[in-house]
Order: structure tokens, then C-alpha cells, then sequence
């Protein structure tokens, strides 16, 4: 009897988390959609125009109109923000006790790229069936109206020339090859997908990903002297690769369709150079296959500017800059301010951006491996006597643990936080956002940030999406 009744007990406390989870739960905001000629059949004849429909959904719209469609939703998505926490505001107190909706920021109209085609320096090709029925078709998929999807090779003028060669070039290789085509890991096959980054100087570095399945050591290991002996001498040379990598990473896959960190899975340098090296607002960066860095450079010049006028950077100012990554923020802004500290749970990140610091003779830039929360307290001591902090995160698209954002309003000495959002719609960017500004209550009892200002740049031209440059002061 008591056994039953508990089972009673704990369905119904079930039943009442799952209620309260639906009640606060925050889902994406909607994303910035232009309606696209539906192709039903994709065929040769019309394989470009489905890529591009895919990828680079604005691709025939004036560049001016792209702005102004950007513009329009970029103030959507910000007055969802307080849509949503006017809700979770009513949701979580008395009539009597509900704090006020925090003031609303200026949203400055959208800052545009200066290069709108072939400003991509990073592409991943998947290697995937084509309009043809060839297995071993790389490049991007698209989609028809049947919910049926194709591989299509690169398109030119929208792709870089460079990735297209190399595109090319690689699915011609292995369509010689004996190995097969993988497409799902369980079901056998070797070839899975290529990654393709360069310069602004025209410098190609390539990665090469297979599944290794049956393969022994001494296979993969001729399987590399191949790849070597026709990217250097043979027909792939007309790619003139400054850097070759190759990555086995079957064996440490927990899911048939994710791929393995070059930490689980080391890069095999087969030729050239092993760093890619990249100037960005006149310092120098090393970046390795797994480096992140903007995928368009000149956009990210101008935008590092924007946030370090945003944030009021000074000779007084220390900054916390906060999954670093290599280290450019931290590298770009030590110039203007009296240190910075870097922290990025990635230790291979954190090495990457000691080595950049070094080769720009910069002295000032502190980096520390782990989690922020974990690291918070310590590289506030390395900034010590500083109380003009400012803390700079530039996550990925998923924002961060809302624990970090109470951990900075937890923090007095910082007076500002500037938040980059690559999808500000996002749903764990907006409970971020949230965490920011929303009054104190029992998880956050610390002052919130006032939200002062939205700063959109054009990171992403011919495509739907913006990132958002958000500035957070403290309330005066």
C-alpha cells in the first residue's frame, strides 16, 4: 500500500515538474525567413540554384534590401526578449510584489560587410550522393519539396575559388579511389567530409576526414601516401595547398552522424606548413584546423572595433575576456587597456592563444584553461587592483551556462558586459539575455545589468542571419 501510494506521489511530482518546465520554458524565436522559388526536382540543370536557395538564401536580393530585412527582425527578436521575460516576470510573482520591465536598449540600424561574395574563409563539404547518383559527390546539400536531399558541389562567386578548386579536386580523388563513400557510420564506408580554410593571402589549409571501419593501419597509412602524392605532384597540385591534414576518427564516435575532436582524434599533418597564419587588425594569429576564428575577416575587424568603443575600453580598463578561443580579442584589445585575462575550457584553445600572444610580442594577455565559473574568482585576483572591469563573451551559438551570467552579476568590480550573439534567436541566448537583466529574485539575488545598447554587424551577407554586438552596463 505504501509502495503504491508513493509511486502516486512521485508521478504527481513529476507530472507538476514537467508542468512548471512547460510554464517557464523558453523556445526559439522565430528566424528571419524570405520565401525561395520551391524546386521540386533538383536536377544538373538546376543544382546551382538549389545550393544556393540553401545556403545563401538572399543571394538574389539587392544587398541595401538584405540590410533593411535584417534591421526589421533584429528589433523583433530584441522586443521577444522582453515579450518573453514580461511573461516569466508575471509567471514567477504576486500581483502586488512583480518588479517592474526593465528599460529597453537602442538597437542601431545594421552595420554592412564591406565584402558581400566569397567572404568565407572555413567551409566543411560533406561527401554525400549528387543529382547524378554518384555516392561520391562533396560539396553542400540541398533539399527538394519531397523532403528528398542531394549533394551539390560548391557554387562559384558565392563559395571562394580556392574551396571550389579544392572541393573538385578531392571528389575527384576519391572517385578513383577504391575505398567507399560513408555516409551513415554504421553502415559502413570511409570517405565522411573535408574542411577547407584560407587567408586573406590566398594560403589553402585542407582537412581530410575518413571513417577508418575496417581499415588496418598500414591501409590508412598508403591511403595517406596517395592523398600526399596527388595534392603535391599529381592533378590535386593545382590547388597548391600551403597545409594537408588527415583525421581517422571513427573509433571514438558516440553517434553514427557527429565527428571526433582533433583532441580525441589527433590532425595527421601529411604536407606543408603546420599553422595557417591569418592577420587580423594588424596582429598575427596561427590558426590550426580546429582554430575558431570569423568567417569573415573583414566584417570582424570592424566589428572588434565596434565592441571595444561599446565597452569604453581605457588605460584604467581590465578585461575579462570570456571563452576566448585563440585569443584575438584579448590579443586586439591589450593595446588599449591595463591587462586582460582570457579563460576557455579548451586547453588546446588556451595554448593556441599563448602562442599568438608570444608572436605579437604581447606581454599583457593572460589565458587560463576551464570552466568560467571555476576561473572566475581567479583571473579577477590577476586583475587586481583593477574595479573598472569589463567582461567580453563571444560564446558559440548556444550562449553559455546562465551560471556564468549570475557569476557576473555576482561580481561588483565588473561595470559592463558586451555579449556577441551569432543567433540572437536562439534559445539559450535569450535565457542568457534574460539572466542579464531580469530583477533579483531567488536564483540571482545579485543587481542585474541594465541592457544599453544593440550594436548589429553584417557577419553573414547573402544569408538570414546578423550578429549582434549587445552591450550590458551597470544601473547608476
Amino acid at each position: 500500500m505504501f509502495q503504491r501510494v508513493s509511486k502516486q506521489l512521485l508521478r504527481h511530482e513529476t507530472l507538476l515538474q514537467i508542468k512548471r518546465y512547460y510554464a517557464y520554458k523558453i523556445v526559439r524565436i522565430q528566424p528571419l525567413q524570405r520565401k525561395t522559388n520551391k524546386i521540386e526536382d533538383i536536377s544538373a540543370e538546376n543544382q546551382g540554384e538549389a545550393i544556393k536557395n540553401a545556403v545563401y538564401p538572399l543571394w538574389n536580393v539587392p544587398y541595401s534590401e538584405q540590410l533593411e530585412l535584417k534591421n526589421d527582425w533584429i528589433s523583433y527578436v530584441i522586443s521577444q526578449y522582453y515579450s518573453i521575460l514580461d511573461g516569466h516576470l508575471k509567471n514567477n510573482a504576486k500581483a502586488k510584489h512583480r518588479p517592474s520591465l526593465p528599460s529597453r536598449p537602442r538597437v542601431e540600424n545594421i552595420c554592412p560587410s564591406p565584402i558581400i561574395h566569397e567572404y568565407r574563409n572555413k567551409e566543411t563539404y560533406m561527401v554525400r550522393t549528387g543529382v547524378d547518383g554518384n555516392p561520391k559527390t562533396v560539396g553542400w546539400i540541398a533539399g527538394n519539396t519531397s523532403g528528398q536531399y542531394v549533394c551539390v558541389p560548391p557554387v562559384q562567386g558565392i563559395a571562394a575559388p580556392q574551396h571550389v578548386k579544392f572541393a573538385k579536386a578531392f571528389q575527384d580523388y576519391i572517385r578513383l579511389s577504391d575505398l567507399p563513400a560513408c555516409h551513415n557510420f554504421s553502415e559502413g564506408g570511409n570517405w565522411t567530409q573535408v574542411q577547407v580554410r584560407s587567408n586573406q593571402d590566398g594560403d589553402v589549409m585542407a582537412l581530410i576526414k575518413i571513417h577508418p571501419q575496417q581499415l588496418t593501419q598500414v591501409e590508412i597509412e598508403d591511403e595517406c601516401k596517395n592523398i600526399t602524392e596527388y595534392f603535391t605532384n599529381g592533378p590535386g597540385s593545382i590547388c597548391k595547398l600551403s597545409s594537408l591534414y588527415f583525421q581517422s576518427s571513427g573509433y571514438f564516435l558516440s553517434s553514427p552522424y557527429t565527428n571526433a575532436s582533433g583532441r580525441l582524434a589527433p590532425y595527421q599533418l601529411l604536407f606543408g606548413e603546420k599553422y595557417l597564419m591569418e592577420k587580423i587588425s594588424g596582429c598575427v594569429f596561427a590558426l590550426s584546423p580546429a582554430s575558431f576564428v570569423q568567417c569573415n575577416i573583414k566584417m570582424a575587424e570592424i566589428m572588434y572595433d565596434k565592441i571595444f568603443t561599446a565597452a569604453k575600453l581605457s588605460p584604467e580598463t581590465s578585461v575579462l575576456d570570456l571563452g576566448c578561443g585563440i585569443g584575438t580579442i584579448s590579443i586586439l584589445a591589450t593595446p588599449f587597456v591595463r591587462g586582460t585575462v582570457g579563460i576557455d575550457m579548451c586547453e588546446e584553445a588556451i595554448q593556441d592563444a599563448k602562442s599568438n600572444a608570444g608572436l605579437n610580442n604581447i606581454h599583457s594577455a593572460n589565458f587560463i584553461a576551464g570552466t568560467i565559473e571555476s576561473k572566475l574568482k581567479s583571473a579577477l585576483k590577476w586583475l587586481q587592483p583593477s574595479s573598472d572591469v569589463v567582461a567580453i563573451l563571444n560564446p558559440g551559438r548556444c550562449g553559455v551556462e546562465t551560471s556564468v551570467l549570475r557569476a557576473l552579476r555576482s561580481t561588483p568590480q565588473i561595470r559592463t558586459v558586451i555579449y556577441v550573439a551569432c543567433e540572437p534567436n536562439h534559445e539559450w541566448v535569450i535565457r542568457n539575455v534574460l539572466a542579464i537583466i531580469r530583477p533579483e529574485g531567488k536564483k540571482c539575488k545579485a543587481p542585474p545589468f541594465k541592457f544599453k545598447s544593440v550594436i548589429p554587424v553584417d557577419m553573414f551577407p547573402l544569408t538570414t542571419h546578423a550578429e549582434l554586438i549587445m552591450k550590458f552596463s551597470r544601473s547608476s
